[in-house]
């Protein structure tokens, strides 16, 4: 039989695909780790990695078991928390996933919760949408702020649109772009552009108004960060496309503009659907579907349990 100790060192170094980092992490010696490794490569009767001097890859059974060892690792994890819970009060941990452009409202929902709940660990990564629905769906995260909602035939989330916020223009206050208050997408057509990654929700959103009004840009920096495209835009080097909350937070000073028509982007709360909330993460579902600071962009949409 696999033990959970197995499962973990064999996670461990799926993560990695490097055997001495993953012992690191795990703070066990790296022979010990091979030698429990092929141990259960021997039990199982097949090979888990393909080994070179140079690299170490998953082979296909392996990376079937790295599916089945994150979700038994994590329902052990949240048994244990929602036993804790039981026990005394809201204890555990929650880890968050966080779309970059809501970390200020998410930090003052953070704040209070902490506060009425000093025994709870949060941990809080931020990451792009792909990214956090992936870890959502392997368990290795327990909710997230995800910029767009998950796709509509997806059944293993259940989620909740957050407060809609549109996107404005910001461009130095020196540039012709900087001069309007209102700013047709159409004429950013031809122009130095800050753009974001593909797989971001919000790039998605901006490059679907750009088809729309055909126009295209000179993408001539890329950046995950907001706090970076402020930066490029303040100086002059391009314009960019940003939630309303960042352009208006305190930075390096951007003239801003409406853009015509405005898109909008709809963030969204989101958690696994199959997997039960502890205490400590029904408390801060609560908190933040309560909280005015995120209004629900339609509350008819998306199927909300009890938690």
């Amino acid at each position: 039989m696999i033990s959970s100790r197995q499962l973990e060192y064999f996670q461990a170094v799926a993560r990695e695909l490097h055997f001495t980092r993953a012992a690191q992490a795990l703070h066990i010696a790296q022979p010990a780790l091979s030698q429990q490794i092929r141990k259960l490569e021997r039990q199982l009767g097949l090979a888990l990695f393909e080994r070179s001097n140079h690299r170490v890859e998953l082979t296909p059974a392996g990376a079937v078991l790295l599916e089945h060892a994150e979700r038994i690792l994590s329902d052990m994890v949240a048994v244990e928390e929602e036993m804790l819970g039981w026990a005394g009060g809201v204890r555990g941990r929650v880890r968050l996933g966080a779309a970059r452009g809501l970390m200020p409202q998410l930090a003052r929902v953070l704040a209070v919760y902490c506060g009425a709940h000093p025994e709870v660990e949060v941990e809080l990564r931020e990451q792009n949408t792909g990214e956090m629905t992936a870890d959502l769906l392997s368990g290795r995260i327990d909710a997230a702020t995800l910029a767009a909602a998950p796709d509509a035939g997806e059944r293993r989330l259940e989620w909740r649109p957050l407060s809609s916020e549109p996107l404005v223009l910001i461009a130095g206050h020196d540039t012709a772009l900087g001069r309007l208050e209102r700013v047709p997408v159409g004429a950013l057509d031809g122009q130095d552009l800050v753009v974001y990654p593909a797989e971001s929700a919000v790039a998605a959103i901006v490059g679907a108004a750009l088809a729309a009004a055909g126009a295209v840009p000179r993408p001539r920096f890329e950046s995950r960060e907001y706090t970076t495209a402020r930066a490029l835009a303040s100086v002059g080097l391009a314009a960019a496309v940003v939630p309303r909350s960042v352009a208006e937070a305190a930075g390096p000073p951007v003239a801003v503009a409406v853009l015509e028509p405005e898109p909008v982007w709809t963030p969204a709360l989101a958690w696994s659907a199959v997997r039960r909330p502890t205490p400590a993460l029904s408390a801060f579902l609560r908190m933040m579907l309560d909280s005015p600071v995120f209004r629900a962009a339609d509350p008819g949409n998306g199927h909300i349990p009890d938690v």
